[in-house]
């Protein structure tokens, strides 16, 4: 991991860390303070909802006019579901052309409904599309510090939904801080009610803020817009709330993943051997050391590209697929040839080939395996047995699959695996 180096080339390499001109920016941008992080706000969910109710305003101080509330329309149109589109297909239409007129808007964070509960963002919206009125509700959903508590989403749709018709239209959204990669790997969202759409910050930085700075602004909210952005971009380690451990980063601006991406091409083997030591010494907190190592073995997979097929008794069952799909498919076979029993189920519920339950409940999941994507909770049971419903493990790299594959060749005579 650190290409065994010698105290001289650590030196070496620490000086040329220090006069790297990305990291001079870096350290300027991360190691002040952004004003947020100064009140002691930047992870309160009520203070991102009252900036964003803020910033969609259309007669707000910042001057933007409408500029944000139709860049935030095309983002909820980016993240709908097909059933969305196809239900609004006109209403979408027009967010895309922007063929329509805005004759009414309000917007109030922390809206509060006897009986229901109060809403992060509540939005009313009458368009005049094609000469016809149409009034639209934004029923939004913020969650930084925690995940949905009280079937929160539930209580909103059920509230809302039997007040809708074809003008008078409803649209839940569901705000969260995850990365956009995990975003557009979920199946459904992560709230309780599937009707909501789910967005994440990065999307607001990409699709509204960081086009308001290419705008014609002041000098005033362009340092609000670059603030509220530093705010997001700004890493949050060691902050939990109710047992939920937060994003480390809410959303990064372009320029700042450019800096960082560049910094990591040139810096890699300084970065490794640090993280690579902190997982070795023993004076760290074992939970730290744990998390490292997990992420080292995570970037050493990432550079194998191999797939992997599985055979039995010399039959080919599936060809190439990817490495987090070896657990996966290795269960599909065994439980298409019939090889699970009240013996077998026991001995796979106890594996831990990928240090991680090779079967496991839903309702058993860890919020780190929750947040980390261990098993794709959001899918359907990959495996039923005698009624009881299972999730395949996917923490899979090169170490841990040649640890199962030599366990279930040697358990089960006529198991093949290839590397391609």
């Amino acid at each position: 991991m650190t290409d065994n180096f010698t105290i001289d080339q650590i030196r070496d390499e620490i000086i040329k860390f220090k006069n790297d001109p990305d990291f001079q920016k870096l350290e300027n941008f991360y190691y002040s303070k952004s004003f947020s992080e100064i009140l002691g706000v930047s992870r309160r969910e009520v203070s991102h909802s009252g900036f964003l109710a803020w910033l969609l305003g259309n007669l707000e101080s910042h001057n933007l006019g409408e500029f944000p509330i139709k860049k935030f329309l095309d983002i909820i149109l980016k993240f709908s579901n097909d059933k969305l589109k196809s239900k609004h297909s006109d209403l979408f239409n027009s967010f895309v052309t922007e063929d329509y007129l805005i004759e009414r808007l309000f917007i109030k964070s922390e809206y509060a409904i006897k009986n229901v509960g109060r809403l992060d963002i509540y939005i009313e919206l009458t368009l005049l599309i094609a000469g016809k009125t149409k009034n639209i509700k934004l029923v939004i959903e913020n969650k930084v510090e925690s995940r949905e508590n009280n079937d929160q989403t539930n209580s909103y749709f059920n509230f809302f939904s039997p007040t809708e018709n074809d003008d008078n239209i409803v649209i839940y959204v569901y705000l969260t801080p995850i990365s956009t990669l995990e975003l557009i790997e979920l199946t459904e969202p992560e709230c309780s009610c599937k009707s909501f759409i789910q967005i994440n910050y990065q999307s607001i930085v990409d699709y509204l803020i960081e086009p308001a700075l290419n705008q014609n602004i002041s000098t005033r909210t362009h340092n609000i817009l670059t603030e509220y952005l530093k705010s997001l971009s700004q890493p949050s380690i060691d902050e939990e709330a109710d047992g939920h451990k937060q994003e480390l980063i809410m959303a990064l601006g372009n320029e700042e993943r450019k800096l960082l991406s560049s910094f990591w091409e040139k810096n890699q083997k300084l970065i490794l051997a640090s993280l690579y030591a902190i997982s070795s010494d023993p004076e760290q907190e074992k939970d730290t050391r744990d998390s490292i190592r997990e992420a080292l073995d995570s970037l050493s997979s990432e550079k194998d590209r191999s797939t992997y097929n599985i055979k039995y008794k010399g039959i080919v069952f599936k060809q190439n697929f990817k490495k987090s799909d070896i657990g996966l498919q290795t269960i599909n076979l065994l439980s298409s040839k019939g090889l699970i029993d009240d013996n077998i189920i026991n001995y796979l519920k106890e594996d831990k080939s990928c240090s991680f339950l090779l079967l496991k409940k839903k309702e058993d999941f860890t919020e780190t395996e929750i947040k980390y994507r261990k098993y794709k909770s959001n899918d359907a049971p990959e495996l039923i047995f005698n009624g009881e419903e299972f999730y395949v493990a996917r923490n899979w790299g090169i170490g841990n699959i040649h640890k199962l594959i030599n366990k279930f060749t040697a358990k089960f005579p006529g198991l093949e695996y290839e590397t391609n």
